[in-house]
């Protein structure tokens, strides 16, 4: 027993560092993302919140779409060869050329597409240069992407952090701006606390790096379809589930605004603009611990993470509730009577958030193993059922959808980490 503690104390300062290094800055960038949706919401009111909100959903589902599952098949793949660092680099100029081409493509169709998601989801053509913009913010989404996978791949994790922190430097530049001079106006907000940042990392951060992966994918001509195909051989299961997964409480939105209203929208947004904090510690520990734990060999090495794991949940489920509880009072004392009714799409949402951060943790065993394709299916399965029962919900409100995203999300995890947990029993020994 205490020589199983005395493990788990190395094992923590290992890799604590690191985690506290991208935690507090992942904590910083949430809390202002918070701070602004807050702000955001008071200013603009639920209708225009709800705009604000759909245009932020669409930017988040462009990147994600146009992620292609990249960012956690190049840090796989990237462990696969670490006795063959020119494949290393050539994996990585290959996903930015893939990203490079997507962006380009998108930049063409973006003024049709814009007035598209005007007239369906706003029913205003006014909004037009919104959606344009969210689209756009999408597509450097891209290589934002491309910028942390390729900093947690070399493990770069001080660079990591600083790429975070610069990022909310320039959105809390922004937030007085939007405040003061376009408090009204969803748009400003979305440029000056979202777009321009994501642009200036875009422009300063992935230029030199990309200059570098690209030239060695040029001197080896030969290998980069070779390379291209093993990416998205494993990238396409990544993709499906990573989409499916991120792309649940945007559905929810969407859902929302053609069945409901875009008040609604805003409500459920407002409440999950709190819930948004539990997202802090698993983008920080995730992006630690993914590389290490994918590098995991043997039966022997897995159970020793799942019993750390173990170990670590009674500590877990309390610092989960005091943060749901504090949260909420927050929630009810900053905001105003207009959103009342977010506090129990908060307390729905934030309980099953931080259950599947947890568990997510030992799920994240399936990419140890190579078998992305298990959990694309469960996500997929997923994605339907939450997408079905909002429908079916949705003109009741939002805590209605509140309740089976909740219910899903965390039935999703359970059944991932059952499946994981019958791979590991049929490793050998």
């Amino acid at each position: 027993m205490i020589e199983s503690i005395r493990n788990d104390i190395a094992f923590l300062k290992k890799r604590a560092t690191p985690v506290v290094w991208v935690t507090a800055a992942t904590a910083f960038n949430n809390l202002l993302a918070f701070v602004v949706n807050v702000v955001a919401a008071r200013m603009l009111g639920a209708e225009g919140y709800g705009v604000f909100a759909l245009a932020f959903a669409v930017a988040t589902l462009v990147g994600l779409l146009g992620d292609l599952g990249f960012n956690l098949s190049m840090v796989r793949l990237f462990n696969k060869y670490q006795s063959e660092p020119e494949k290393q680099s050539m994996l990585l100029g290959v996903a930015l050329g893939v990203k490079g081409m997507l962006f380009l493509l998108l930049a063409v169709a973006l003024w049709p597409l814009s007035k598209l998601l005007a007239l369906r989801l706003v029913a205003d053509y006014t909004s037009n240069w919104l959606m344009a913009t969210a689209l756009l913010t999408g597509g450097l989404l891209f290589l934002w992407t491309y910028l942390q996978s390729y900093l947690q791949a070399y493990r770069a994790f001080k660079w990591l952090t600083t790429c975070i922190i610069i990022y909310s430097g320039l959105r809390l530049v922004g937030l007085p701006i939007a405040y003061i001079y376009f408090p009204r106006d969803p748009l400003a907000w979305l440029v000056t606390t979202y777009t321009a940042p994501v642009l200036v990392l875009a422009l300063f951060g992935v230029a030199p790096k990309g200059y570098k992966a690209i030239s060695s994918l040029l001197k080896q001509p030969d290998a980069r379809s070779a390379m291209l195909k093993e990416l998205l051989k494993y990238s396409k299961w990544v993709a499906l589930s990573g989409i499916a997964y991120t792309s649940m409480p945007y559905v929810v939105r969407f859902i929302l605004a053609t069945r409901a209203s875009v008040e609604d929208v805003g409500i459920f947004s407002a409440g999950m603009a709190f819930t948004a904090a539990f997202s802090t510690l698993n983008t920080a520990v995730r992006a630690v611990l993914f590389p290490q734990v994918t590098a995991l060999e043997g039966r022997e090495a897995i159970e020793r993470y799942i019993g750390r794991l173990v170990r670590m949940a009674p500590y877990y489920a309390g610092f989960a509730v005091l943060g749901i509880v504090g949260l909420g009072a927050l929630q009810w004392a900053v905001l105003g009577e207009e959103y009342r009714l977010a506090l129990p799409v908060f307390l729905v949402t934030s309980s099953a958030f931080a259950t599947v951060v947890f568990l997510s943790l030992g799920t994240m065993l399936v990419h140890t193993m190579m078998r992305p394709e298990a959990e694309a299916y469960i996500e997929l399965i997923r994605l339907c059922l939450v997408t079905l029962g909002s429908i079916l919900v949705a003109p009741s409100g939002a805590i209605g959808v509140a309740v089976v995203l909740a219910l899903f999300m965390v039935g999703g995890t359970l059944a991932k980490l059952l499946m994981v947990r019958r791979w590991i029993n049929e490793l050998p020994r």
